[in-house]
């Protein structure tokens, strides 16, 4: 890290909740590391938050995750998984809201779990419209304590400048490190290998759909069982009574028009299947 970066890491090291924004591959892991390894040294009882939902080291693609720091860690993906919430995409710019529920949810688990420190890394969306609302959305949610954001130039000046005047958050602007910029095909397999490596001792599984909701991508509710089937091949999140996502699945097949058959590596509690906007070939793709 440079020296502004670890001046920046002891100086926040007392904010309850910090969010670090900035394009992909500008360092956001690296610092998101070294914040919560600082709040930990300092004995406090630390999570990470990771939304980036295509990218994410807690959980598997098409969700977003907490984690509990209990030892110092190389990575956000040492960290041990709290929660997970389905999204059902791997880019937030599919399904915003998804995102941002996500993100809420998570947030308030980690303060349920006693918490004190909250460190919420984020997607590399930030330019355009989108990126824009995107972010001040989930500022405006999680209301940080602080907001660092690393920047190549100005790239994040239309989502930070309407807090430049507040108290809250306070806003810290850092130079990116220089780091090689991952190809679309290493972060596809980057997905693929977190994919394959949630499946693993996955078996297929029948859900009688009469003891189970089934929402379709939109959020609604399936009429009936054909409205399912078109989806075969899916990944879906499959959801505890509470609504807390256990894990993944992938629509296989509906039998008999009354049992959904799903692969996973859930082993039971299964109230309702969230089918997502991203499919599944068996080999990990996305």
């Amino acid at each position: 890290m440079t020296t502004q970066w670890e001046r920046t890491v002891r100086a926040v090291a007392e904010a309850p909740v910090v969010l670090v924004i900035g394009e992909s591959d500008t360092g956001k892991t690296t610092l998101v590391t070294a914040l919560a390894n600082a709040a930990l040294a300092a004995g406090r009882a630390v999570g990470i938050l990771d939304t980036d939902l295509g990218q994410s080291e807690i959980g598997p693609p098409t969700t977003a995750g907490l984690g509990r720091v209990t030892a110092p860690i190389g990575r956000p993906a040492d960290a041990t998984v709290l929660a997970l919430e389905f999204v059902g995409v791997t880019s937030p710019a599919r399904n915003v809201l998804g995102a941002l529920v996500a993100a809420r949810r998570l947030a308030d688990r980690a303060r349920a779990a006693a918490l004190d420190r909250l460190v919420v890394d984020t997607s590399g969306l930030v330019a355009g419209g989108l990126g824009r609302i995107l972010k001040q959305a989930k500022i405006e949610l999680l209301d940080p304590d602080v907001v660092i954001a690393l920047e190549r130039g100005d790239e994040c000046e239309a989502i930070l400048g309407p807090y430049a005047r507040g108290a809250r958050p306070r806003v810290v602007r850092l130079r990116a490190v220089a780091t090689r910029r991952r190809t679309q095909d290493e972060r596809r397999r980057f997905r693929e290998e977190r994919l394959a490596a949630h499946f693993a001792g996955a078996r297929d599984v029948a859900l009688d759909l009469t003891r189970v909701t089934v929402r379709l991508p939109g959020g609604e509710v399936a009429a009936d069982a054909g409205a399912v089937a078109a989806f075969a091949g899916r990944l879906t999140g499959l959801e505890d009574e509470t609504r807390r996502t256990l894990g993944l699945g992938v629509v296989r097949a509906i039998e008999d028009g009354r049992r959904l058959r799903v692969f996973t590596a859930v082993p039971a509690g299964v109230t309702t299947v969230r089918i997502g906007r991203e499919s599944y070939g068996g080999g990990g793709q996305t």
